[in-house]
């Protein structure tokens, strides 16, 4: 018997509302399960209140983002938290973002970004963890 696995689960932090509003629709319509978030500081309480039943599966945090956390140090906070969430950093130039601040294997996408661009990279990102899953579940 096959058990179907759950939607992965995306945090989400983008400071413009409509961004995050139209993001968040294209990610949910395309399978995702989406929590939106306006500040750092928002992601981080979602990160620490994760329970042991339910964990994010992907951070999507905009680089840009000034907080009492910026983006960049808020995925390097994800992953010490959780090693194996996944990362996309989103950014008006990603190519000036410090690579010594980047968290290994995280995926970089400029903005603006159209939703199929990152669902995309999503799947770059859960690709090998579906595979796991499948594999398990066999």
């Amino acid at each position: 018997m096959l058990v179907a696995s759950p939607q992965p689960l995306v945090v989400l932090l983008a400071g413009d509302e409509l961004t995050r509003s139209i993001t968040t629709s294209c990610l949910e319509m395309s399978g995702f399960n989406v929590l939106g978030a306006r500040t750092a500081g928002e992601v981080e309480a979602l990160l620490l209140a994760q329970t042991g039943g339910r964990r994010v599966d992907v951070l999507v945090t905009d680089a840009d983002v000034r907080d009492t956390v910026d983006g960049l140090s808020l995925a390097a906070v994800a992953r010490c938290l959780d090693p194996t969430v996944g990362v996309v950093c989103t950014a008006r130039s990603p190519r000036r973002l410090d690579p010594e601040a980047m968290v290994p294997g995280a995926l970089c996408l400029r903005t603006p970004y159209h939703g199929h661009q990152l669902v995309a990279l999503l799947g770059e990102l859960l690709a090998p963890v579906q595979g796991d899953l499948d594999r398990a579940a066999a």
